[in-house]
């Protein structure tokens, strides 16, 4: 089951492994932030956080580091990503797997909406 939607500032995606929820502000012309809340069902974990991407002059995104990286409304640091926690959690074979079945579409599906928030073609 697959379920997603998008209506130019919130997107949501949903699987049977998990859910992410990312709503998006435009800064700028060229700067766009973004706030992910995303939740892994088989642990029950909710993870939170913020980033900034930019569009270069040369019209490639640059993704800044997530800040406010919050798990289970705990605050583990800027310098954590997705992949640490949940290899972590899950460990190696868990993660690949969390990535192959979930995170792996997200992102496909957030660069596609950035690029048309932002305007790029």
């Amino acid at each position: 089951m697959i379920n997603y939607t998008f209506d130019g500032k919130k997107s949501t995606f949903k699987n049977d492994i998990g859910e992410a929820i990312i709503k998006f502000t435009k800064v700028s012309e060229s700067r766009v932030d973004i706030k992910v809340e995303m939740k892994h069902y088989p642990t029950n974990t909710n993870v939170t956080y913020k980033k900034y991407i930019a569009l270069k002059d040369e019209g490639n995104l640059q993704h800044y580091p997530i800040k406010e990286f919050v798990v289970q409304d705990v605050n583990v640091g800027e310098y954590n990503t997705i992949k640490k926690y949940f290899t972590y959690l899950l460990g190696e074979k868990g993660y690949k797997e969390f990535k192959d079945d979930f995170l792996n579409e997200y992102l496909i599906r957030k660069a596609m909406e950035l690029n048309r928030f932002i305007g790029k073609n």
